[in-house]
């Protein structure tokens, strides 16, 4: 009886490239995050100086 392999595995084994391909997947997945979290501090930023502006203007009144 011959032994069971699942298919991927034979398929990752023969491909040469596929650390190459991981490795700049993971490098675009690491900029992508990077990019949200700047994304996300511009828009705290924003809140922030909106927040604090609408507590400024309700002393004022």
């Amino acid at each position: 009886m011959s032994e069971f392999k699942l298919p991927h595995v034979e398929d990752l084994a023969t491909n040469s490239k596929l650390p190459g391909q991981l490795t700049e997947n993971f490098k675009a997945i690491e900029q992508a995050v990077n990019d949200l979290r700047g994304e996300i501090d511009e828009m705290k930023k924003q809140q922030d100086t909106s927040v604090n502006n609408s507590i400024y203007d309700s002393f004022g009144k």
